[in-house]
């Protein structure tokens, strides 16, 4: 029997296992395999994919023709052999997974990477691997089948299409960047256009550019379409544009410009252009450019013209140039590194340089008076930083040697070329004015000859002068003196009302010689007290000012004197004054108040040495003071003052002195002065080093008049009625003395109450003369509107120490306080009409009154025991009987016992008021007359038409009985 072949299906790998001689493997002869073995061996041979069949504890490899391919030069070698010695690079792997197969466990790989070797080269391989156990009859695992696809292929192709799309991706990102970069570029590309066309409309300089040799317009920025009023030139030939340039050689122009390809620059080209309303036009005056634009070629294809319109800065050189030549000005330029100089020809005609002369600085230094060289510009220049600053001197002219002077000033300007110094000034001909000014010399010196011999009765003075600087630096003490004066002066009247009184009485009397002496003395003395208290009342007020022209120069001269004796031996006082001062308006008594105030500071802060410097100059155009200001300027070497002093220095009562030396009050007075009169004050100092005060007046127009001669040593008096107003007893005590003395009748009112019952009383009154500021329900001006209706026969003149509000009628007159004798005897005259003649100054006579009725019987009503005692004297003195009672109930009671011709009771009683008691007495006794006495009636008013009068407190002798005859003849 034949025996069996097997395997029996074909290929290459059935063959080798028909002849391979497996007895020298672990397998053994083909004979002796186990059916398993052969079972599998033949179902990898039949297999159509790639598999291997791994057999025993040598793992030998059987596989089908699928794998050799895998194999490639391992086959056939690796037939039959173990895995390790087949797959060596692999063995790690093969490893793992045939002990997990061998041990019943399952394994796969998805494209499993490899680097094998094949044709002796190692290469990158992917495989898919499937690995499970094998088993023998008896079921015991004795291989494993690995089924083996190759993927090498697959990967490589995903792996380089993976890589052609990440290479598209990123040559699609490249291309998204340049897109994008060239969207950026573009954008600032259109930026760039919108900025350059940006600055071509809005370019301050004219630009348009023409196309072509008739010279379209292609473009032109707003400043040329202003140019040409705006004109509609795009695309239009220039001569069609523009027809009125016709004749003017600008067509012209550029025709050749276009021709010849060359550029051209105007300057100061005069043009007329229309003005826009297509008739008239306009002359305008530019500096341009006519700039050819060209192909590569070099062929001209158009015209880019571009300027600037210099109308206004050329005309403006065309006025300067006018006014120099009028006004003789002549101008140079001068360049001292060559000595070249650019003059103007009025410049040559003050030297006298013909015109085609070469004017170097050497030339000129040659015609310079020897004397004044040094002043040149080129002596100068090593010293001086600037070396043409102003100069006055001599010059020979060239033409004819006439000796003239010139004046010149000049500065420093940057030159065009580096490092080149080069000056630009003018000069002109002052020769008639040194003329002038040297007759002025000669005219100060005759009147300094004249001044010296008037020193020796300025000397006389000087001892006055003395005590009233000792009286000015009291000056501020004596303001707290008046403040705190006022408060007592209504009682003070009083006391000084009941010592006159008895006096008066003493003098009716009758007495000795020695002891009318004495009455006399007392007498003195009380009206001593009186003005005392005037004077203390009136002290604190302030002044209105009296300004008037006055060129401030004369007025230092006429206090040097006084300066010099205040700053002493031991300071020296240095006055300077430019030429050409202007006049101020001033009040000058004031101003030398406050130069002499400030002199003193300084010479305080100087402590008794050093030097003071008065500075006048003129401060024109000043734009910090607003309009022309005259500078007057006070400079120590004293001390000097830090800072924090500074800022307080204007501050009322503060000072720096010692106790007892100053009330800080004089830089205030000074500061407010300055203020009132219009102007500025200014204060420099530096400790160590000294103080400048400058003062600021403005100028003011006119000539200063010469001060009025001394009027006739007689004074002009009257004997017409007055009434005095004045909240001010002591004010109302000396002003009816000084009427008095003059003749004029007097009556008085300590307010406006008091003074509208007297002139409501029917008494004739012929002038008011009442203070501005009037405490009290009627206040000045209700005081005058209503006199003005009760009486508009009677004149009306103000009195005050201070300027009124503007609620005052202008047209009154005001005389201001403090006042003398004569001054209020021209006023009043002058109110009143022509003067009635003049009188000498005499003692105050008594107030002529009318003839009383004699033998009134007179209730005197006075809660003052010594009062009522000294009114009940007086009356009996005159002749009357009187009696007294002190209260108003009282009062009543002896009014309805006893006939009464005149109740005669002061306004402050305790209980019912004096009018309170008028008013019920005449209600009771209609034929009862009445008068009112009162040092305070500010707190009452009294109807005008109430039948009584008022006689106001302090009062004389003469008053009472005037009061007294007024109410017996005239009051019902």
């Amino acid at each position: 029997m034949s025996k069996s072949v097997w395997p029996t299906c074909g290929g290459e790998a059935a063959t080798l296992v028909r002849t391979k001689d497996w007895s020298q493997t672990s397998l053994g002869p083909l004979d002796t395999w186990p059916n398993s073995l052969r079972v599998l061996t033949d179902a990898v041979l039949r297999a159509p994919v790639s598999m291997v069949l791994v057999w025993g504890e040598d793992r030998t490899l059987i596989y089908n023709d699928a794998y050799a391919r895998i194999a490639a030069d391992r086959h056939p070698q690796a037939f039959g052999g173990s895995v390790r010695d087949a797959w060596p690079e692999a063995w790690d792997f093969n490893r793992e997974v045939f002990d997990a197969c061998f041990a019943g466990e399952e394994r796969v790989f998805r494209d499993a990477h490899f680097v094998l070797a094949r044709h002796g080269v190692p290469q990158d391989t992917w495989f898919d691997l499937y690995y499970s156990p094998a088993a023998d009859e008896h079921g015991r695992i004795c291989g494993a089948l690995s089924t083996v696809i190759d993927t090498t292929a697959r990967v490589t192709a995903e792996r380089e299409r993976d890589r052609q799309e990440q290479h598209l991706k990123q040559a699609n990102a490249d291309l998204d960047a340049l897109r994008i970069r060239l969207e950026d570029l573009n954008q600032r590309l259109a930026a760039d256009m919108d900025f350059l066309n940006t600055l071509f409309r809005q370019a301050p300089s004219f630009m348009a550019v023409l196309v072509g040799p008739d010279h379209v317009y292609e473009l032109a920025n707003d400043s040329y379409l202003r140019l040409v009023q705006h004109r509609d030139v795009m695309g239009k030939p220039v001569r069609a544009a523009l027809p009125e340039l016709e004749g003017q050689g600008i067509f012209e122009l550029l025709d050749r410009v276009y021709r010849d390809g060359e550029p051209f620059h105007g300057q100061n080209v005069d043009v007329l252009l229309d003005s826009g309303d297509g008739i008239a036009t306009e002359r305008r005056i530019l500096d341009f450019v006519y700039q050819p634009l060209k192909h590569a070629d070099g062929q001209t294809y158009a015209i880019f013209v571009e300027g600037i319109d210099v109308t206004d800065h050329a005309l403006t050189e065309e006025r300067l140039r006018v006014a120099q030549e009028a006004g003789e000005i002549g101008t140079f330029e001068w360049f001292p590194n060559t000595g070249k100089m650019a003059v103007s020809d009025a410049y040559r005609r003050i030297w006298g340089f013909a015109t085609d002369t070469e004017i170097t600085a050497e030339l000129l230094v040659e015609h310079v008076h020897p004397e004044d060289r040094h002043l040149s510009g080129p002596r100068r220049l090593v010293n001086d930083d600037n070396p043409i600053g102003y100069n006055e001197y001599r010059i020979r002219r060239a033409d004819t040697g006439e000796i003239r002077w010139i004046a010149r000033r000049g500065q420093s300007m940057r030159s065009t070329v580096a490092g080149e110094r080069r000056y630009l000034g003018v000069a002109f001909d002052i020769t008639e004015r040194k003329r002038t000014e040297e007759n002025l010399r000669q005219a100060e010196t005759a009147l300094r000859e004249l001044n010296q011999s008037l020193e020796r009765k300025v000397e006389q003075e000087e001892a006055g002068r003395f005590k009233a600087e000792d009286a000015l630096r009291q000056a501020h003490k004596m303001e707290a003196v008046g403040q705190l004066a006022s408060g007592v002066a209504h009682d003070f009247n009083n006391v000084l009302q009941i010592i006159s009184s008895n006096l008066q009485l003493m003098e009716l009397d009758g007495m000795g010689s020695q002891t009318a002496g004495r009455v006399a003395s007392a007498v003195a003395a009380v009206e001593r007290g009186s003005k005392l208290s005037s004077q203390l009342l009136a002290f604190a007020r302030r002044q209105p000012l009296q300004p008037v022209v006055t060129h401030l120069g004369e007025l230092i001269g006429g206090m040097e004197s006084l300066l010099l004796r205040a700053m002493g031996d031991r300071i020296a006082v240095e006055i300077r004054q430019n030429a050409g001062l202007w006049n101020v308006q001033v009040d000058r008594n004031q101003l030398e108040n406050a130069i002499l105030n400030m002199a003193i500071n300084a010479r305080d802060a100087m402590d008794g040495s050093g030097s003071l410097t008065i500075g006048l100059a003129n401060a024109p155009n000043d734009a910090s003071l607003g309009g022309d200001h005259v500078c007057l300027s006070i400079t120590d070497s004293g001390c000097g003052m830090p800072p924090e002093i500074l800022d307080k220095i204007f501050d009322p009562f503060y000072t720096t002195k010692a106790p007892g030396k100053g009330t800080g009050l004089g830089m205030s007075m000074v500061y407010g002065f300055v203020k009132q009169s219009g102007g500025e004050i200014k204060v420099r100092s530096t400790p160590g080093e000294g103080t400048t005060i400058a003062i600021y007046l403005p100028r003011a127009a006119g000539q200063v008049l010469e001060e009025a001669a001394a009027a006739d040593t007689a004074i002009p008096g009257g004997h017409e009625t007055i009434l005095v107003v004045d909240d001010d007893p002591a004010v109302i005590a000396t002003t009816t003395e000084i009427l008095a003395g003059l003749g004029y009748q007097v009556l008085r009112a300590g307010n406006g109450q008091e003074a509208l019952a007297i002139l409501g009383s029917g008494l004739p009154v012929d002038l008011l003369f009442t203070d501005i500021s009037m405490p009290g329900a009627v206040d000045c001006a209700s005081l005058v509107r209503q006199c003005r209706s009760l009486s508009p026969r009677t004149g009306i003149m103000l009195a005050s120490g201070q300027l009124p509000d503007s609620s005052f009628d202008e047209e009154l007159d005001l005389l201001a306080k403090p006042y003398n004798r004569e001054q209020l005897a021209r006023a009043v005259r002058a109110q009143l009409g022509a003067p009635a003649g003049p009188v000498t100054a005499r003692a105050a006579d008594p107030v002529q009154a009318p003839e009383p009725h004699t033998g009134q019987r007179i209730l005197v009503v006075e809660d003052d025991p010594d009062t009522r005692e000294l009114a009940c004297e007086l009356l009996a003195a005159l002749g009357h009987a009187a009696s007294g009672s002190s209260s108003a109930e009282q009062a009543l009671a002896l009014l309805k016992e006893h006939d009464i011709d005149i109740l005669f009771t002061d306004l402050n009683l305790p209980g019912l008021s004096g009018i309170e008691l008028a008013n019920r007495a005449m209600a009771s006794q209609p034929t009862l007359k009445v008068i009112l006495a009162s040092g305070d009636g500010h707190s009452t008013r009294i109807p005008l038409a109430s039948g009584m009068a008022v006689l106001p407190k302090p009062y004389d002798l003469p008053q009472l009985e005037m009061s007294i005859a007024h109410v017996a003849t005239t009051l019902h």
